[in-house]
């Protein structure tokens, strides 16, 4: 069974973690960004926002097994959130094979319950077996957009307070949000429109959101007022970690740029400088590498500008 990106096999044939530090910290990121975002969009969001890439290797083809690096997708992201062997657990059937009549086949995911082996434990992972087991609940919650049994959701883009969390007094329903434009500023409100989806019925309620979400606001100001010191200064902190973060994963990205440049180096001085057939190909890419790290050099440097500034006392 070929391990995912970020776990090797080692030379006694056991497995462990890939010992590219830029490969774990990308991952270890991931499943941290996951855990407080508790949304698999945000944390795509977040490697975009940041400009961070992600690593994965090349499983068929002249270069197989070679590290790419690339932007994430959800399905990607998702992908790795649901692998159990990030967890250190050795599974046995997750997926089957069906075969069709015309002699062709089919490969199907197979539910949890169905799994013929769940062995935890076997191995070190990124994260434990009880934190992936919240994860797959958490994935679970959000998977049903408009399920009876969810109450609550991950954080959406919006200026709303309550968005995923309003539950409709009427029916106990989750309630939606739409937005509005009103003297120039986007209001929302919340609106219990489950009836309507599932049952081509009527809306339940509609409820003004400016009037609910000044109400939380004064109430959340009045709690948080007494301790204001102590939470500004854990914001504080949790942002200084976030940066610390994205910073090691960008410095991590220029060093791998430099060494590449430094191999590009080596192989154009080892060639015969009167082969100009080899020597001019090998000078290209030379080039081309160097060119490379010059860019992620100075990205680096804009991006530690711009946290620096988004950290400082007066902010």
């Amino acid at each position: 069974m070929c391990p995912p990106v970020g776990l090797v096999y080692r030379n006694d044939r056991t497995l462990g973690l890939d010992p590219d530090a830029q490969v774990q910290n990308a991952i270890r990121l991931l499943f941290d960004t996951f855990e407080r975002t508790e949304s698999a969009v945000q944390t795509v969001h977040l490697f975009r926002e940041q400009g961070l890439l992600f690593p994965r290797r090349l499983r068929a083809g002249p270069n197989k097994g070679d590290l790419l690096w690339a932007p994430p997708n959800h399905a990607r992201i998702l992908q790795m959130l649901h692998n159990p062997r990030y967890a250190g657990a050795f599974v046995y059937g997750r997926t089957r094979t069906r075969h069709k009549p015309d002699g062709g086949s089919s490969v199907v995911r197979v539910a949890r319950a169905d799994w013929q082996f769940v062995m935890p434990g076997m191995y070190q992972g990124y994260i434990d077996w009880e934190r992936f087991e919240a994860s797959q609940r958490r994935l679970a919650d959000n998977a049903r957009a408009f399920g009876g049994e969810r109450r609550s959701g991950p954080a959406r883009e919006g200026p709303a307070l309550l968005q995923g969390r309003v539950v409709c007094g009427l029916c106990g329903e989750r309630m939606d949000v739409r937005y509005s434009q009103e003297h120039s500023r986007t209001v929302p409100t919340y609106v219990c429109q489950a009836n309507a989806v599932r049952r081509a019925g009527w809306t339940c309620q509609t409820v003004p959101g400016k009037l609910v979400d000044a109400a939380i606001a004064a109430l959340m100001i009045e709690l948080m007022t007494p301790m204001s010191p102590a939470v500004t200064l854990e914001i504080q902190r949790e942002l200084e970690a976030r940066a610390a973060e994205t910073d090691a994963a960008r410095r991590q990205h220029v060093e791998r740029m430099r060494y590449e440049g430094e191999l590009a180096r080596r192989r154009y001085m080892k060639v015969d400088p009167d082969n100009r057939l080899v020597a001019d190909a090998l000078e290209a890419e030379w080039n081309e590498k160097l060119r490379i790290h010059a860019d992620a050099a100075e990205d680096y440097e804009r991006c530690c500008k711009q946290q620096a500034a988004a950290l400082s006392a007066e902010t």
